[in-house]
């Protein structure tokens, strides 16, 4: 991890709380069968909400720029 050595004291302290309480959220969540069925369910909305962007912008990609006419 060479971003580590990089980083403050101050701000490896504050990563590792931040760390810590997304850890004990994500326990949280996973002990929790409706709460996590509904996570799912927005996780795999988003997920195609993505796929069909990126399809979007690989046709634009895929276009040839007008040729400039004078």
């Amino acid at each position: 991890m060479a971003m580590v050595s990089k980083m403050s004291k101050d701000e490896q302290k504050w990563q590792a709380e931040s760390d810590a309480e997304t850890m004990a959220r994500y326990q949280e969540i996973m002990s929790d069968k409706a709460r996590m069925g509904r996570a799912i369910k927005v996780a795999k909305s988003r997920a195609a909400d993505l796929t069909m962007r990126a399809n979007a912008m690989q046709s634009v990609a895929k276009t040839k720029a007008p040729s400039k006419r004078k």
